[in-house]
Order: structure tokens, then C-alpha cells, then sequence
């Protein structure tokens, strides 16, 4: 179905009418400004920079908090229990609304987006806001008990990804595996991010992301832009330093993402409240994949997941996307995965990435899904394809696709 451009006010009410009842649409995404862990946000916890988002939202949309039918978010490295819920009670929305928070790593907040758009679809709710958020900063430390009851517990970083006794690599030992086995150069790597901080600097400048951050007060301020991108790096910077993870290695600082705390949410609403709420452009839900692969490569798990949402929406129909946000771990990932998708570098990231912009681990999917909604809205057009693709730790992947739904006000 395609969305004209009428500039009729009955063309169009006639327009959102026409939208079947069952599909889910975002109408808003805000975001957090994303920063260093331990640095600007070290004292604000994952709960207070989520309720900030929900309440942007609601700003944003007029939609009334009690109208809100549940909340779905991400989170990674978070204390567990519910960070959504304790989130809904930070905001304006009510107690009345309930609230669940789920973790597949790096892929939570796109997974949240899912269960939101599929709960509207098939009519169980009208309005959910979803999205994802970390504090790495404020993240618990982490313990377990040995063999021996009577021993003091051990203090671990993050929880197994594979089952005893296979290998259980840390991230950036998988990233070297991908390096390896694609024959990823470290000049390759160099460029791509090197690339992912020029374009998010220029779109800073720019003013691109000023209307999708929601500025957060701090102790020392307001925090009102992202504190990543790097104006001054070079090639020569990057080619100075040394393999992070693997001696000899070709993965490095400067190619890896940051750790970051961040969050960003969206509102998706049924076909009645778009129209209700008097909504001019939306991004509609048409699908997800999600693949997985060998633990050990990872970073690999965004090509099985783009597959099998290819296979639910066409080849041909996915490879005419337009606006594509990948999640850059690492430099070696993106490139690895692109390759084997045949996706030009050039054409995804149009702003920078998570190489330059930062990594909140379970905020990471609701990042890209803001920065598409946002990149669509500026066309003011319809019918563009946007695609969202991302892998996580443990070997799972996950790819949205949505369609821009735009209407011209009188």
C-alpha cells in the first residue's frame, strides 16, 4: 500500500483511515545523549535516563500517560528485576500501567520494539512504548558462589554466553575471530571508523540530532549532545594504536565502540490512535528477523537474522532499502557482515555509528530505530524503506525492517 503526499485534510483523514487496524506505527523516538560510562551520567541510574525518554514522548504526542497499555525495554549490564517498571514510576505514566524489561543483549531494545509492534498488530494493546537503556555506570558488581559454601563468592564481569565447557570468548577476542576468518585488514577497520566519526560530527554540526535528544540535568549540567564523536581524529591517530585484545591483533580502541550509558525509546500506536492523535508521519512496522550463528563469531549473527527477514518480506523488497542503520561494535562486524550481505559501507550509518556515537548496550536497538525515524522524517516523503540490523553477544541477531508513512498538513 502506498501513502500520497495529499495536502487535502479529507484526502488525509482518508489516508489514516485507510490503514489497517492491525498495524503498529511509530509516531515518536526520542533519545538520551549517549556518553562515556562513569563520566556525565555516573550518578543517574538507568531507571531515571529511561523515565526521561517515556516522558519525551509523551510531550511529544500529547497521548494522554493513562492511555499507554504497557511498556517493553532492554537492558544488558543492568541489576536486573524489572529496570522497566521501576522507569514507568520515574515518568509521568501512571502505576497503572504495566511494564516488562527484557534482555537479549545487544539486540534488547530492538527485541522490545518487537514485542511492542506484535502486541498492537494482533490487537492485545493500542499504544506501548518500547525502547532500551544502560547504566553502565551504575551497573551492580556482579557475584557468584564457588564449589565450596563456605568460600567468599567470586566477582565476575558478565554472565557466561555459552554452556560450559565450550570457549566463551570476550568480545573483542570474537571480533578477532572475524578479522581472521573474513581476512578483515586493520586499514580497512582504520577507514570505517575513521568514516563513523567524520559523518557524526558533521551531523552534530549540523543540528541532525537536535530534535531527537532529550537533554538530561546532571550534577554538572545539562548534558544536551553526544560526547563521542571525535572532530580531530585522523587516520594516523587510529593507525597508532595498538591491538586492544589479541597481541598482534588488528582490533583496536579505535575501531572498537565505546562503553556508554544511554537510552531511547519509542511510542507505537494502532491505525486509530495515528489518526486520533493527528500524526503526520509515522515509521510502520512490516517485520523482523532474527538468525543466529557460532558464538565465536558473533558479530556474524546480523547476516542470518537480515536473511530470515528476507525471506518474510522478499529479497528484492529488502534490497531496495533506503535508509539502513547496522550496529558497529566493532569496524570488523559491520564490515564482515556487510560484505556478506552485499551491502555497500557507503550506504548504511548516513550519520555516524556506534563506533563514534556510542554503544548503550540495551539502549543500542532503540538507537537505531530513533536515528531512522528521525533520518525519514527529514525526507518528508513516504514509502522509504528503513532497515535496522544488529547482532549480539552469544551469537543472536536481529533485523526490523519499517516503511515511512508520511501525510502533508494543510
Amino acid at each position: 500500500m502506498r501513502y500520497s503526499n495529499s495536502s487535502s485534510t479529507n484526502n488525509i483523514r482518508t489516508e489514516k483511515a485507510a490503514l489497517a487496524m492491525n498495524e503498529a506505527l511509530i509516531i515518536a523516538a526520542r533519545r538520551t545523549p549517549v556518553v562515556r560510562s562513569n563520566k556525565e551520567f555516573a550518578r543517574l541510574g538507568a531507571d531515571q535516563l529511561l523515565g526521561k525518554v517515556f516522558d519525551a514522548l509523551l510531550e511529544d504526542t500529547g497521548i494522554s500517560p493513562a492511555d499507554v497499555d504497557h511498556v517493553f525495554a532492554g537492558n544488558a549490564a543492568g541489576p536486573g528485576g524489572n529496570i522497566a517498571r521501576v522507569a514507568t514510576q520515574v515518568s509521568r505514566l501512571p502505576d497503572s500501567v504495566p511494564a516488562t524489561t527484557l534482555d537479549a543483549q545487544c539486540a534488547s531494545a530492538l527485541e522490545a520494539i518487537a514485542a511492542a509492534a506484535r502486541m498492537v498488530r494482533c490487537g492485545e494493546a493500542r499504544a506501548v512504548i518500547a525502547g532500551g537503556v544502560e547504566s553502565v555506570s551504575t551497573a551492580p558488581w556482579r557475584m557468584e558462589k564457588n564449589g565450596d559454601p563456605a568460600s567468599p563468592p567470586r566477582i565476575y564481569s558478565r554472565a557466561r554466553f555459552t554452556p560450559h565447557p565450550q570457549v566463551d570468548p570476550e568480545m573483542g577476542v570474537a571480533a578477532e575471530n572475524i578479522a581472521a576468518q573474513f581476512q578483515i585488514s586493520r586499514t580497512a577497520q582504520d577507514e570505517f571508523a575513521l568514516r563513523s566519526h567524520q559523518r557524526a560530527v558533521q551531523a552534530q554540526q549540523a543540528g541532525r540530532f537536535n530534535q531527537e535528544i532529550v537533554p538530561i540535568g546532571t550534577p554538572s549540567g545539562v548534558v544536551q549532545s553526544d560526547t563521542c564523536p571525535r572532530e580531530g581524529l585522523s587516520a594516523k591517530k587510529l593507525a597508532s594504536l595498538r591491538p586492544a585484545f589479541v597481541p598482534g591483533g588488528t582490533v583496536t580502541a579505535g575501531n572498537s565502540c565505546p562503553i556508554n550509558d544511554g537510552a531511547a525509546a519509542v511510542l507505537v500506536v494502532d491505525a486509530e490512535h495515528y489518526a486520533r492523535l493527528d500524526a503526520r508521519f509515522a515509521l510502520r512496522y512490516l517485520g523482523t528477523g532474527t538468525g543466529a550463528c557460532d558464538p565465536q563469531i558473533l558479530g556474524m549473527a546480523a547476516v542470518p537474522a537480515y536473511q530470515k527477514l528476507a525471506q518474510l518480506l522478499g529479497v528484492d523488497r529488502l534490497g531496495k532499502a533506503e535508509l539502513i542503520e547496522f550496529n558497529e561494535a566493532f569496524a570488523v562486524q559491520a564490515l564482515a557482515c556487510l560484505a556478506e550481505l552485499g551491502i555497500g559501507v557507503s550506504t548504511v550509518n548516513r550519520d555516524g555509528g556506534a563506533l563514534a556515537l556510542g554503544h548503550p548496550y540495551g539502549a543500542s536497538g532503540a538507537l537505531l530505530a530513533t536515528r531512522l525515524f528521525w533520518q525519514a522524517r527529514a525526507t518528508a516523503r513516504g514509502d522509504e524503506l528503513c532497515l535496522a540490523l544488529m547482532a549480539a553477544a552469544g551469537g543472536t541477531g536481529t533485523a526490523m525492517a519499517f516503511e515511512s508513512v508520511y501525510t502533508q498538513p494543510d
